[in-house]
């Protein structure tokens, strides 16, 4: 007796039908599983095995032989337990066949029976999850025993209908917390209304990791396609809060400066996982220390910081992951961390102080829109200066500059200033010509690349858009020059 159930491959951010296609015969009780399976799913053998004699089922002293289809496609995950117990009591005739009938099964078994909650796709465990996509119907199981009830006519389960969670918004930090370094919110501020990467370089304890942290409160709200991007990262990656919801806030990664390559990136062995590029995605990759990460680990980030999307290709797999997140880093000026502080002064040697500066340089920064010194706070914007301006404040702002930017350039043109192309840069960034002519000699003078021009152009164009302006004077090419070739970066 030959019996099929379907169930779902997740490769990448894809989802792959498989059929589950079940041979029970006659011979040496043998439990066999074909079709490019990983190890975790011939590990499934003992799982499917004890969780259908913990159902009060018995175990077929035959020959079991169970094909994932299409076998080209390395299948991966513990998601096939619960479609191969089904099928193997289908070929057994305990189960009709009619009721898993376009019903995609998906589901970890405990040796138990229990169901448990797998990565990525939306078995019982997931019921909530699942309930985000509208167009699905549900049904949700707690057990195997629950499962075969049902599918005999004993019992019913309750569909759950789609409906969106939405998760909890905002980190309750406020950067009015962060006081002086009036230059360096600027240069937050300019980030957040223009979508663009931001260094800051400072002495420790000047607030560069507070400033960082804030950020993701001062964005302009995702969109609900852009929070199912966020959630469907999260699922895959597992890291979907219990409950299901709908992931509205920002995300912020920020990994230690020993992250590998592939941690950053993504990759791994089987099917390359996400890095916290992805997890990133639609959010903000937080690198503090920057000149502490391994050159090749940075060098890693031109491609994403350029596509958006990062491609990671294996010999047997190719798979692309989203990655359009806004790169915030923060450094130290020198090795001992105190270059140009007027309090304690640099202690470096000049050799290992220089090779610490040539991290600061190069392809990677040359693709951050915005630099900036965090200058060490001093007593009087501790003690005797106001507070300055809220989140909700700089919020504000930042949605106003956003939605110019969102007239400017329509429903299927770039989300922001930085993500316009450099052949549409004339266009949509006009330029007053004294306003030109200072990007021509700065070119000339300071040696731009053709890339950082259009950076600090874009840059102005968030600038004139903060400032309610139509077309980029000479004063807003000036501060988006005075961001993008600083002392910090040289």
């Amino acid at each position: 007796m030959i019996a099929k159930t379907e169930s779902v491959a997740v490769v990448g951010m894809d989802g792959h039908p498989v059929d589950v296609e079940v041979a029970v015969a006659q011979g040496l009780p043998v439990f066999t599983i074909i079709g490019l399976p990983d190890p975790s799913i011939q590990e499934a053998r003992e799982r499917v095995r004890a969780a259908i004699q913990s159902s009060s089922e018995t175990w077929p002293l035959k020959r079991v032989t169970i094909n994932l289809s299409p076998a080209h496609l390395r299948k991966t995950g513990s998601s096939f337990d619960l479609a191969m117990a089904l099928g193997v009591l289908v070929a057994e005739k305990r189960i009709q066949p009619d009721r898993l009938r376009k019903v995609c099964v998906l589901g970890e078994l405990s040796l138990d029976g229990g169901v448990r909650r797998i990565r990525g796709v939306l078995p019982a465990a997931n019921a909530a999850e699942a309930s985000l996509v509208s167009s699905l119907e549900v049904l949700p199981v707690a057990h195997l025993a629950q499962a075969i009830r049902f599918l005999r006519g004993e019992g019913d389960v309750e569909a759950v209908n789609g409906h969106a969670h939405v998760a909890e918004n905002g980190s309750g930090l406020d950067l009015s917390d962060v006081r002086g370094n009036v230059v360096a919110k600027r240069a937050l501020v300019i980030a957040a209304a223009g979508g663009h990467n931001l260094l800051m370089v400072g002495s420790p304890g000047g607030g560069k990791t507070m400033l960082a942290r804030r950020l993701p409160d001062i964005l302009p709200p995702m969109s609900e396609q852009e929070s199912f991007e966020v959630t469907r990262v999260a699922s895959i990656a597992g890291l979907l809060p219990d409950g299901g919801s709908l992931v509205t806030h920002r995300p912020f990664r920020a990994p230690h400066h020993s992250a590998s390559t592939t941690g950053l990136i993504g990759g791994g062995s089987g099917v390359p996982h996400p890095g916290e590029v992805t997890l990133a995605h639609r959010g903000v990759l937080f690198l503090d220390e920057f000149a502490e990460f391994r050159r090749e680990t940075l060098q890693a980030l031109r491609q994403p910081l350029e596509d958006g999307v990062i491609r990671i290709v294996r010999a047997r797999w190719a798979v692309t992951y989203p990655a359009r997140f806004q790169l915030i880093a923060a450094a130290n000026p020198c090795p001992c961390g105190y270059d140009g502080d007027e309090v304690k002064g640099c202690s470096c040697l000049p050799g290992p102080k220089d090779g610490y500066k040539s991290r600061l340089r190069g392809p990677v920064i040359d693709r951050i829109d915005l630099q900036c010194t965090v200058a060490r706070i001093k007593r009087k914007e501790l003690f005797e200066l106001p507070a300055g301006e809220t989140s909700v404040t700089l919020a504000a702002q930042v949605a106003d500059s956003r939605e110019r930017q969102r007239l400017r350039y329509g429903p299927r043109g770039p989300r922001s200033n930085a993500d316009v192309p450099p052949r549409d840069i004339d266009k949509t960034c006009r330029l007053q010509a004294a306003a030109r002519t200072a990007v021509e000699v700065a070119i000339e003078r300071q040696s731009l690349s053709a890339r950082g021009a259009h950076r600090v152009i874009r840059v102005a164009r968030t600038i004139a858009d903060l400032a309610g302006i139509d077309e980029v004077t000479r004063d807003h090419v000036e501060e988006a020059l005075d961001y993008r070739v600083s002392d910090s970066a040289t």
